[in-house]
């Protein structure tokens, strides 16, 4: 073969290769997520009195998970129904960055307060971001390490989503027991449920529980340009339990006031 053919083929290949591993840097996962909601809780944040919408036994909204350089951030869209009297539900409940026992349930929602999702996939962290309300906004950022359980259930089943191999596990959460499926074919670990992560490389693209469940609809591999996926400039770095005290005070601070 011509060397200069050689030489074209070597680089082609090459140029080939870097680019599906720069593409695996970049991408969205969307997952479809469905809840299970505490009406009689959700209706004290309710606008409208008799008036206002019913509040359905399960909702049903999407996540998006967008991920470049080793950056991550969750974003939560509307839930089915406009959010209920024209403000985001927060299904999770207590969304704050640790739970007593950590894992459950980050802050998955952008609320009025300014609720946000980051990730920080090179050092495995999650990033909780809140915004306080009113004309003194302040913000404020707090971390918590992936929580890895590796006293789960595994097991040799495995099937595919979004296109990508899955492993099975079943893990133990708190009060829930979730199956979780999980692929090792992307260069990161994420979850969108601390607590979910089978092991160090996994990808959760799955997880069912009795409260809610967690299914990823599409993965797409490619560039983003989403550039802000690191906690704002400026933000306060404070505890989980300071955390959870600021944002205990700022829906007593808004209960008030729909109340008025």
């Amino acid at each position: 073969m011509n060397r200069t053919i050689r030489l074209f083929i070597a680089a082609a290949t090459l140029l080939s290769a870097t680019s599906q591993v720069y593409a695996q840097q970049s991408g969205v996962i969307e997952y479809e997520v469905t809840a299970k909601t505490d009406p009689e809780r959700m209706r004290g944040f309710q606008r409208g009195g008799d008036d206002a919408p019913e509040i359905p036994d399960v909702i049903t909204f999407k996540q998006v998970f967008t991920f470049s350089n080793n950056l991550g951030k969750l974003t939560t869209e509307r839930p089915e129904g406009g959010g209920f009297g024209g403000r985001r539900q927060r299904p999770d409940g207590d969304t704050s960055t640790r739970r007593r026992q950590g894992p459950g349930g980050m802050g998955m929602g952008m609320g009025r307060g300014g609720n946000a999702q980051y990730v920080d996939l090179a050092n495995k962290k999650y990033e909780q971001v809140f915004s306080t309300f009113g004309d003194d906004k302040k913000t404020y950022y707090t971390e918590e390490d992936f929580i890895f359980t590796a006293n789960n259930k595994s097991s040799d089943k495995t099937k595919k989503i979004a296109g990508y191999t899955c492993k099975k596990a079943t893990i133990q959460l708190k009060d829930d027991t979730y199956t979780v499926w999980y692929t090792n074919e992307l260069p990161f670990a994420f979850s969108p449920v601390n607590g979910l992560l089978p092991d160090s490389n996994a990808v959760v693209l799955s997880a069912e529980g009795g409260k809610r469940a967690f299914i990823a609809k599409n993965v797409s591999l490619k560039a983003v340009t989403d550039t802000d996926l690191s906690i704002p400039a400026g933000a306060e770095k404070v505890s989980p339990d300071q955390m959870r005290e600021i944002r205990r005070q700022e829906m007593e601070k808004l209960r008030k006031r729909q109340q008025q």
